[in-house]
């Protein structure tokens, strides 16, 4: 209270910003990853809360990295993903999925409690601190945390939702995708751009209760559909998580988009 108010003004424009333009290339020399102790506390702080909510019969609009407000990206995401539960298990009452990068294998509870017809062989890829949290709070999701372990199979379904703008190589990592899908093939929640060429930004979500640096492409949407294509893949439709976000210096706020395909 004897702090002036202007002391915590000018320390917090002192701050980097949370979003911000890297460049056209990432930085050269190791960069942190989403694999710290961080991670771990905001997921494992706010896991009991996603649980619930998908357990129950309220909205589903929560997330294991933020579950303090009903959050319409959330939704959309969530709903987006049954959407490509519920075609891809047309006529099927066994689906084999993948879910590369799926944090705490959250969306596997979300299938199996809306669509409880269907029995859901699911593995989820993640980082190794998430893989090892997600087994102790969700002990019926398996997960690995090594591409060559899931990579060895194809599955009905592979999805990877706010995962792969965070490799570096986002194309080699569409191709390992594209390759273990036997019929779909889901990128959700990607941010992209319309009018300029992919780019790189950073991200520092204190906010949100993360202490590190992350680096992102963002990724230009002909750019994907081109990549995909050469894999043996067709757009079935496009979707979408989140409107523009803001990136200081960046020449184009990229959007939260989605895309499903269906191998020809």
């Amino acid at each position: 209270m004897l702090v002036p108010p202007i002391i915590p003004a000018v320390m917090g424009r002192m701050r980097p910003v949370e979003r911000e333009y890297v460049g056209a290339a990432w930085p050269a020399g190791p960069l942190p990853s989403w694999d710290d102790s961080s991670s771990e506390q905001v997921m494992r702080r706010n896991w009991p809360l996603v649980e619930a909510r998908i357990a129950g019969k309220k909205d589903l609009t929560v997330l294991p990295y933020r579950s303090d407000e009903r959050d319409l990206t959330a939704h959309n995401m969530l709903m987006t993903f049954l959407y490509v539960m519920a075609r891809a298990s047309h006529g099927k009452d066994q689906l084999s999925v993948l879910d590369w990068g799926g944090m705490l294998g959250h969306y596997a509870l979300v299938a199996r409690r809306m669509l409880p017809e269907v029995t859901f062989d699911y593995l989820v890829k993640e980082q190794p601190t998430n893989c090892r949290l997600g087994r102790e709070l969700n002990p019926t999701v398996a997960f690995v945390d090594s591409d060559d372990e899931c990579f060895t199979r194809r599955y009905d379904v592979v999805f990877a939702s706010g995962a792969v703008h965070y490799v570096q190589d986002w194309r080699a990592m569409v191709a390992r995708l594209a390759g273990s899908a036997e019929s779909w093939l889901i990128i959700n929640a990607l941010p992209v751009v319309y009018s300029v060429p992919g780019f790189v930004v950073v991200q520092r979500l204190w906010s949100a209760g993360y202490q590190g640096e992350f680096y992102s492409n963002i990724v230009n949407h002909d750019d994907v559909l081109a990549e995909v294509a050469r894999h043996g893949f067709v757009l079935e439709r496009e979707l979408m998580s989140w409107g523009p976000v803001h990136y200081r210096g960046a020449p184009e706020h990229p959007v939260g988009a989605g895309y499903l395909f269906r191998r020809r």
